[in-house]
């Protein structure tokens, strides 16, 4: 009786969280945004006196992902999260903001309210193909980078498909906008990744 060769499966990776939910351990605050944990979730408020965005950077960086995550933005809310995003010294002004300068990352957008940047555009290169979601709620993203193409989610409805990311690895990151002080506030819960 012959032989059977089992087949060899390569073990599938595993989600892990990016945020424990408690503390900032593992991120890095740049630029002017006021940055806090509230009920188990990323919150950012614009500085009540300087204004300016503000962003929040993973120490890590990744090549190849799944990143998954919820977000919440309040009515005329501007956030987004960066992918691929090399560190370097960040401001909030000019190319000093990240995904400005042709070696970033770029950034996925979270905004109802600008038509040619609606949530799930990858920021004024890639508008989304429909609008899915909306402000004052909880909102799942699925964002998939493998090689130069990124796939994006908004609550398991695809809404991109864009070829041409102009870094091959960076921090995962989230802003808040705006160049003067507002009341805008934006959230993030559940944030896990898959690499490679």
């Amino acid at each position: 009786m012959g032989v059977v060769a089992a087949a060899v499966v390569a073990p599938r990776a595993s989600a892990r969280p990016l945020f424990n939910g408690q503390d900032f351990a593992g991120w890095k605050q740049t630029a002017i945004g006021l940055w806090t944990i509230e009920d188990g979730a990323i919150v950012c408020r614009s500085h009540p006196q300087k204004g300016g965005p503000g962003y929040l950077f993973t120490e890590e960086e990744f090549g190849d992902f799944t990143l998954e995550l919820e977000f919440w933005v309040s009515g005329g809310g501007n956030s987004g999260i960066f992918i691929r995003q090399p560190w370097r010294e960040f401001g909030p002004r000019g190319d000093a903001r990240p995904g400005q300068r042709s070696t970033d990352g770029v950034e996925i957008q979270i905004d109802y309210n600008d038509p040619k940047n609606l949530t799930g555009s990858v920021y004024n290169r890639s508008q989304c193909t429909k609008v899915v979601g909306g402000e004052e709620r909880w909102n799942r993203y699925r964002i998939q980078c493998v090689g130069n193409r990124v796939q994006v989610f908004v609550d398991h409805q695809q809404v991109n498909d864009y070829t041409g990311l102009p870094s091959a690895k960076g921090a995962i990151g989230f802003q808040m906008h705006g160049a003067q002080p507002h009341h805008h506030v934006v959230r993030f819960r559940n944030v896990r990744i898959t690499a490679g």
